[in-house]
C-alpha cells in the first residue's frame, strides 16, 4: 500500500460537506451563498479571547488577500486553505505524488490529501503564532488561543466547501471579494476621523477641503490616509481588469450529430483566473511568518514594531507603498515586479494541468460531448493541434498580465491594495458569467448536461 492509499482512513473520518445529490435551483445557491457570506462577516468581528492588543501581525499586508482579521477567530484566514493548494501543486506538478488527475479516483486522492494537509496547516499556523505570542501571552492563554485560532480556520475549510457544493463558484474567492469589497468601500466612505483628525475615507477629505476651500493637495493625502488619486486608480485598475476579462479567442466547433448546428469555444485571455495571484501572495505571506520566527534577516529584518519590513528577501517581496516610493527604490520595485511575474505564470502552467485545463484534457471533453472543427473529420488530435497554438500561449500572457496590473495597482496606491482590486474584479466578474449561466440552465434545462450542471 502506498503513502496516499494509507491516507485513505483519515480521508474517511475528515469533517465534510456532503455534496448535493438533486439540480440545486439558482434560488438556493443564492441562498447558501448569502448564509455563508453574512457568517463570515459574523466571524470576523469576533475577537480572539485572551489575546492582548499589542500583538504583531505576521500577516500585516496580506491580510485583504487572506480574507482574515487579525485578533479575530479568523486571524489565520484563508491562509491554511491556500497553503495546502500551494504544497499540493508544486507536489503534483514535480512527480512527487503520482496521481492520475484525469479519472476520479486520482481526483479524490489529491482533494483528500489537499484537505487534510488544510486541517494539518490550521493548527501549524497557529502553533507557529501562538509561539510568536510567548513573551506577551501566559502558557495558558496560549492553548487556548491556538484552539480558537484553528477552528476559526477550520470553520473556515468547511464554508468554502458550502459554496463550492452548494453556491456559487468557491468559498475563497467569495470571501477575498467580500473582503476587499468591504475594505475599499471604507477607505471611500469613512466618515470618522483618527486622532488627528483626518478623515479615514478619501471622499469625506476631498468634500471637506473643497467645502473649506483648501485647495491645496485636494487629490493626495500622505501614506497610509486613502486619497482621490487612490481612487483614481482603483476605478482605472478596475476599468483594465474587466476589459481584459472580456478579451477571448473563440474557436469555431460544429455538433457531428446535426448537420448545421455550430457553436464556439472560448478561451479567455485570463486563463487561469486570478488563482496565480492569490497563490503567490499566500507563498509571500509564508515566507514573511518564517522570517518573523526565525528571526533570519536573510529571509527579512523588521522595523521595532515588527510590522515594516526593511531588509533581507522579504524586502523585496513586499510592494513599495506608493509612486514616491517606486520613484526613491526603483531596484527594489523592479525586482518585486519579475518575482511577482514569474510567479504568477509558473502558478497559472501549474494550475491549468492541474485542473485538466490543458489542450488534451480539453479535446477531450470537446470531442466527449460529439463536437469537432468544421472542415476537419472528428479526431481528437486535430482538436488537440489547434488548442495547443493557443492555450499555453494564452496561459503565460495571461498570468504574466494579472502579475503585472496587480503590481501596478500596488505601485499606485490603490484601494483595497492592488492585488485585492484585480482579484476582485475577475471574481465577480466570473460569478456574474455563472449566474447567468444558472439562470440560462433553469431556464433550458436541456443546457444543463452542456454545461456539465447534471
Amino acid at each position: 500500500m502506498g503513502f496516499m492509499d494509507a491516507l485513505s482512513p483519515i480521508m474517511r473520518i475528515l469533517p465534510e460537506v456532503a455534496g448535493p445529490k438533486r439540480h440545486i435551483t439558482f434560488r438556493e445557491r443564492i441562498t447558501w451563498s448569502g448564509i455563508i457570506l453574512a457568517l463570515y462577516f459574523v466571524l470576523a468581528e469576533i475577537p480572539l479571547y485572551g489575546l492582548p492588543d499589542s500583538i504583531n501581525d505576521m500577516f500585516a499586508g496580506f491580510r485583504t488577500v487572506l480574507a482574515g482579521d487579525s485578533g479575530t477567530l479568523l486571524h489565520l484566514g484563508i491562509g491554511p486553505i491556500v497553503t495546502a493548494g500551494i504544497i499540493m501543486q508544486l507536489l503534483a506538478g514535480s512527480d512527487i505524488i503520482n496521481l492520475d488527475l484525469s479519472t476520479h479516483k486520482g481526483k479524490v486522492m489529491f482533494q483528500g490529501t489537499q484537505k487534510i494537509l488544510a486541517v494539518f496547516l490550521c493548527f501549524f499556523e497557529a502553533v507557529l503564532f501562538a509561539y510568536a505570542w510567548r513573551y506577551q501571552v501566559t502558557t495558558n492563554a496560549l492553548v487556548f488561543l491556538i484552539v480558537q485560532m484553528a477552528l476559526g480556520a477550520l470553520v473556515l475549510l468547511l464554508m468554502d466547501e458550502v459554496v463550492t457544493k452548494w453556491g456559487f463558484g468557491s468559498g475563497i474567492s467569495l470571501f477575498i471579494a467580500a473582503r476587499v469589497s468591504a475594505q475599499v468601500f471604507w477607505q471611500a466612505f469613512s466618515p470618522l476621523r483618527d486622532a488627528s483628525g483626518q478623515f479615514l475615507g478619501a471622499i469625506p477629505d476631498f468634500i471637506s477641503k473643497v467645502v473649506s476651500g483648501d485647495t491645496a493637495g485636494i487629490l493626495s493625502r500622505p501614506y497610509p490616509y486613502p486619497d482621490m488619486t487612490s481612487l483614481i486608480f482603483t476605478f482605472a485598475v478596475f476599468l483594465i481588469v474587466v476589459y481584459f476579462e472580456a478579451m477571448r479567442i473563440e474557436i469555431p466547433l460544429s455538433y457531428g450529430k446535426y448537420k448545421g448546428i455550430r457553436g464556439r469555444y472560448p478561451i479567455k485571455f485570463i486563463y487561469a483566473s486570478n488563482i496565480p495571484m492569490i497563490l503567490t501572495i499566500a507563498l509571500f505571506a509564508n515566507i514573511r511568518v518564517m522570517a518573523q520566527l526565525t528571526h533570519w534577516n536573510i529571509l527579512g529584518s523588521f522595523s521595532q514594531d515588527g510590522n515594516a519590513v526593511t531588509g533581507g528577501l522579504l524586502y523585496y517581496l513586499t510592494a513599495p507603498s506608493s509612486l514616491s516610493t517606486v520613484v526613491d527604490e526603483p531596484l527594489r520595485a523592479f525586482i518585486y515586479l519579475v518575482i511577482v511575474v514569474a510567479f504568477c505564470v509558473l502558478f497559472a502552467k501549474l494550475w491549468i494541468e492541474l485542473t485538466n485545463m490543458g489542450p488534451k484534457a480539453v479535446a477531450k471533453r470537446l470531442q466527449g460531448s460529439g463536437m469537432q472543427i468544421p472542415g476537419f473529420r472528428k479526431d481528437i488530435r486535430i482538436l488537440e493541434k489547434l488548442l495547443s497554438r493557443y492555450i499555453p500561449q494564452v496561459t503565460v500572457m495571461g498570468g504574466a498580465f494579472v502579475g503585472l496590473i496587480a503590481v501596478f495597482a500596488d505601485f499606485t496606491g490603490a484601494l483595497g491594495t492592488g492585488t485585492g482590486i484585480l482579484l476582485t474584479v475577475g471574481i465577480v466578474y466570473r460569478m456574474y458569467e455563472d449566474l447567468a449561466k444558472e439562470q440560462a440552465s433553469e431556464l433550458f434545462p436541456a443546457l444543463r448536461q452542456f454545461l456539465g450542471k447534471e
